[in-house]
This record gives C-alpha cells, structure tokens and sequence, in this order.
C-alpha cells in the first residue's frame, strides 16, 4: 500500500498537478460532495467522457473501500492510472475518506467554497443545487485546475493547529459575552451616553466592573441596589467570564511550549508586536512558508490584498478583499497594533496616517497598511531564516521589556 507523503513532496506534486489539469486526458478525476452520512461521488476520464454519474457511499471506513473498487474498475476502464480527487472541505467531515485516499496513493485536492457556488450555475444553466450537481462540479473545477492545496500537517504543527482552532472558539464566546454586556445588561443599569454612577458599578462582578471605567465621584459601598433579577442575571454573565478568561490563559500558554518546537517560532517572535500568542497563531495559520512561491500568495491568504471593483469609466474605492483566513488576519492586525507601541512604531504610524488628510477613517487604514507591513516581514523573516534586523525595515526595534 502506498505511504502518505510529506507536505514538502505533496506541495511540488500539487504544482505539477496545477500546471497540467487542463490539458492531461490520462488522469481520472473523481469528485466528491461530502456530507456526514454519505457522500456522493462524480467519476470521468479527463476533458474525455463521463465515467460513473453518480455513486453514493456511507461515510464509513466500509465506504470508503466500496469508493475505492469502484475507481479501481474506472481505471481498467479507462486505462488512467493516475487518479485526482477534489472536494469541497465541508466541517471535518472530509478527512477521513480524504486520509483512506490519500493512502491508496491518489492525489486529494481542494475547491474553493466560493469557486464552487460561482461555477456550479454554469454546469445546467439553473439555480438549483443538489448532491449530484455539486459531485459533477467538484469534478469540472478539477478539469479547469481551479484547485487548492490540501495540507496534512502532522507532529507539533497539527498539535498547534488543534490548539489554535479551540482558543479562536474561547475567544468568540468571550466577544459573545462582551456583546450580551453591551446590548442586553449594560443598557438597563443606565443610560450608554454616560458613565456607569458608582452606586451601580460596584454591585457588579469584578471581571463586569473592569469593563466600565470609574465614574466621577466619591466610590461607593455595595447595599444590594441591583433588583433580583439583573443582580443574577450579572452574576451568571461574571461567572461565564470568569471561566471563559480561565481557559483562554490556560490554552495560551499549551500553545507556547507546542510552538517552540517549531523553528519558524522563535524567529517571528523577534518581529516588533509579536508576542508568544500572535506568533503561535501565525505558524498555526501559515503552516510552512515553503507551501507558497510568493509574497502575494502570502497575502491573499491573510485577505490583505488590495481590490476594487470597476467597470466602463466608473470604479469603486481601493480596500482589502477581506478572504482567506480571517483569524490570520486578526493575529496580523494585532501585531501592528502591538508594532506602535514602540517609539519608532508609533512614527511610522504617524507618517502613514499623515498622507491621509481629511479621512475620518485614516486611523483604521494606517493599522491595516501596517498589518500587512507586518506579513512583509513575516514573510522575509521565515523565508530567509534569519531573525529580524531593525537596519533592514526601515528601523523598527522591538521594545524593551
């Protein structure tokens, strides 16, 4: 049985692969709609004919082998000894059939949820959208090589990624718990315009007070002010918080000692504003710099590039495309947030937002073009091997601590 190869051997046969989908009749493709009870699955021999239309198998281990006697028969068929799967990531309901075929020593390849919703409509001229329909597309993007590659990071990168994936989730309940105290508890203890009086704020849980900032005054003594109701309702909201902050801090530092393991950590923590959770994000996001040729794949993946939408004489305003991985992103704007904390930092923010006069939105802009200053040096720092030097970026030093 064939072995799994390493993402380093995957990643040039995924070019090969990119560079000659388009033209190669000699492959099978097979292209899978996943789904948690079963999939179905698309068969044809390349820009030549349709093989089986539609096969349905269990996601089952059972499945997965009926899926497999059935492309060992396409390729007697066919003579095609090569074989390309495409799918549409769905959940991680996709990687188990995508493991069993990536063992049998077929090619797994990924389609783009957005290529996917656009193309399906050119396959029958209609809206619909069924099982069918998107197993015979998945397959059509693989014959127009509008594919991804799918990484299976294993050892301290998989680890890491796990990692990262549950604290983006504690940190999510943590903004949901903001927004309840924002929308819900906070407007019914006073006017929003004003500070929280301080007969009020120190009725409050502690992690609650530490949102509202000290109105003027005398402080003030707790004499139950809060009716039976609000005063549970603050309570509950404060223990959620309280447990929530609890796991966010002890899943930070699980990911600090897993990212050490990983040489590409310790170089972006000599980057000005990143510190040992951003730099555990970032390698969790990226993966390994040798999966990309260039800087633009970089930022495309972070959402940062720059796009508008034009059309005869009219055109709309430049702004980032917002794709990719959102999470990448955030950790990016956070660090520039974190890069003008320091002294030559903070110039080079004043410089920036200084060639925006006039624009209420100068602030923002200025942070986003320094995130993807950041991603800049990311990318020059972990592809060169070496750690951060302020005389080669415009002097940027990290900030003593």
């Amino acid at each position: 049985m064939p072995t799994v190869a390493d993402n380093g051997t995957r990643i040039k046969r995924f070019r090969a692969l990119k560079a000659t989908l388009r033209t190669d009749r000699t492959r099978l493709l097979v292209g899978i709609d996943v789904a948690q009870a079963a999939h179905v699955v698309h068969l044809r021999q390349a820009h030549t004919r349709v093989v089986t239309p539609t096969l349905t198998i269990p996601n089952t281990t059972r499945g997965f082998t009926q899926l497999w006697t059935a492309i060992q028969r396409a390729q007697r068929t066919t003579g095609c000894r090569e074989v390309v799967v495409g799918l549409e990531p769905t959940g991680t309901y996709h990687q188990a059939v995508a493991a069993f075929l990536t063992q049998q020593g077929a090619d797994v390849l990924f389609i783009s949820s957005s290529v996917a919703y656009w193309n399906r409509r050119t396959q029958d001229g209609t809206w619909d959208k069924n099982d069918r329909k998107d197993a015979a597309n998945c397959a059509d993007l693989l014959e127009q090589g509008k594919v991804l590659f799918y990484s299976q990071p294993t050892g301290p990168l998989a680890e890491l990624r796990h990692l990262v994936k549950v604290l983006r989730r504690a940190r999510a309940e943590l903004a949901s718990c903001k927004a309840r105290w924002r929308t819900t508890l906070r407007p019914s203890l006073a006017p929003m315009g004003e500070p929280l009086p301080n007969r009020l704020r120190v009725e409050l849980p502690a992690v609650l007070q530490a949102w509202e900032r000290p109105a003027p005054g005398a402080p003030a003594q707790p004499h139950g002010r809060l009716s039976l109701g609000l005063a549970m309702a603050c309570a509950d909201l404060g223990a959620q918080v309280t447990a929530v902050q609890a796991r966010i801090a002890a899943l930070e530092a699980a990911c600090t000692p897993v990212a050490d393991r990983l040489p590409a950590y310790a170089l972006l923590r000599t980057i000005p504003g990143i510190g040992p959770t951003l730099g555990a994000i970032l390698v969790a996001e990226i993966g390994d710099i040798a999966w990309y040729t260039s800087f633009s794949q970089l930022r495309k993946l972070a959402g940062l590039d720059i796009i508008r939408v034009q059309t005869g004489q009219g055109a709309g305003p430049w702004r980032i495309s917002k794709c990719g991985r959102g999470l990448l992103r955030w950790a990016l704007y956070q660090a520039a947030g974190g890069c003008t904390r320091t002294a030559a930092g903070r110039a080079r923010f004043a410089a920036l937002k200084a060639k925006r006069p006039g624009d209420r939105f100068a602030g923002l802009k200025t942070m986003v073009e320094l995130a993807a200053k950041q991603l800049r040096l990311v990318w020059g720092v972990w592809r060169s091997g070496q750690p951060y030097d302020p005389a080669r970026a415009g002097g940027l030093g990290r900030q003593r601590r």
